[in-house]
């Protein structure tokens, strides 16, 4: 009886997923059907598309309409042609596949980038970002696995899948060359992608002379340039226990701040079984979904793929460890725990305003 009520949710929210996914690409239709008719954008308008696994929203100011399709394409080939490592073809799924322990393999320059600064937060981080935990999210399956064929890994299965992992392995030299140390590992840069599709897009919208806009890569969101009316940009954080759509608070952003601000959360991929809830967000040191007290992580800093990053490391770390790491990259964040209870750091108080306050 409960194996068939168990079937009928997972047919339901798998019927969710699709309605979902045929509204953004209904709404991406429409508005690629009226540029190709020759009507344009209006200033500001967002267009909706599809790419790396996620959702992609671009809403520009003093853009042609050309280049709506210009940063999605950037953003799209970004993940099939150099940092998926699912994507047979991509630059990393190449060197997963054919790297030898121990040698060096160069690596292209788009790579090498994303891989180098993916590695200095999984050290300055002390492996709370670890972007040799693949095999450790394969055992564990959460990203796909439904209720009733979800198992917990035995502590003997995890203690050899952890031997399979660790950034230490891995070596970046100045000359583009990686050497993995150690046999079956698998990098992964799921963490960052989205991140560093920012700052691929920003890189574009500079050198194209836009004068503002918003671009959302799933939980990563670029603010740049200013809008025709001068107004500050908001960005929204989700309420942990409230639905996809409910707000806790939001960050207000001025003019030309070219800021990033990513979101880490134990409500984006999980499973319950047995009366226990399962997270997505692993922990290196003990093999097992994260236990830091905390729901979410928002970081806002510069670079879009330290953004990623440190969201995802600081979840793994919780509040106190995460500071110094914070202060050294020059960001800040936005902390809720489990009792939904905010804690905003010193830098980022007077651009957080509580949902509550802006209903007052």
């Amino acid at each position: 009886m409960q194996q068939g009520i168990g079937r009928k949710i997972a047919v339901a929210i798998g019927m969710f997923a699709v309605a979902g996914l045929l509204i953004v690409l209904y709404r991406w239709m429409n508005v690629r059907e009226g540029i190709s008719k020759g009507d344009s954008l209006a200033d500001g308008q967002t267009t909706y598309s599809f790419a790396m696994g996620t959702s992609v929203s671009v809403s520009l100011y003093g853009a042609q309409d050309t280049e709506y399709a210009k940063l999605e394409q950037a953003i799209k080939e970004l993940d099939e042609q150099e940092i998926s490592w699912r994507q047979e073809g991509s630059a990393l799924y190449k060197l997963n596949h054919t790297y030898m322990a121990g040698k060096a393999t160069e690596v292209s320059d788009t790579l090498y980038l994303a891989l180098t600064q993916a590695n200095n937060i999984c050290r300055d981080s002390g492996g709370a970002l670890d972007i040799t935990i693949r095999p450790l999210a394969n055992l564990w399956n959460i990203e796909s696995a439904t209720e009733e064929d979800f198992r917990v890994p035995t502590d003997t299965e995890i203690a050899e899948i952890l031997a399979k992992t660790g950034y230490e392995a891995v070596t970046i030299d100045a000359s583009k060359n990686v050497t993995i140390d150690r046999p079956d590992m698998v990098l992964d840069l799921g963490a960052v992608g989205k991140g560093f599709a920012l700052d691929i897009a920003e890189q574009i919208l500079k050198e194209d002379s836009v004068s503002g806009g918003t671009i959302s890569v799933g939980g990563s969101v670029l603010v740049y340039g200013a809008k025709q009316d001068g107004s500050a940009f908001r960005v929204g954080i989700r309420d942990p226990q409230g639905d996809a759509e409910d707000r806790i608070g939001y960050l207000e952003f001025a003019s030309d701040s070219n800021t990033c601000v990513s979101t880490s959360g134990d409500y984006e991929k999980y499973i319950e079984k047995d009366g226990t809830r399962y997270h997505h967000i692993l922990d290196r040191k003990t093999g097992y979904p994260a236990e830091s007290g905390l729901s979410s992580v928002t970081v806002v800093c510069q670079n879009g793929l330290y953004s990623d990053a440190l969201s995802t490391a600081c979840y793994v770390l919780g509040y106190e460890k995460s500071l110094p790491l914070l202060q050294k990259y020059k960001a800040e964040a936005v902390f809720i725990d489990k009792e939904n209870q905010v804690t905003v750091t010193d830098g980022l108080r007077e651009q957080y305003h509580s949902a509550q306050a802006a209903q007052k």
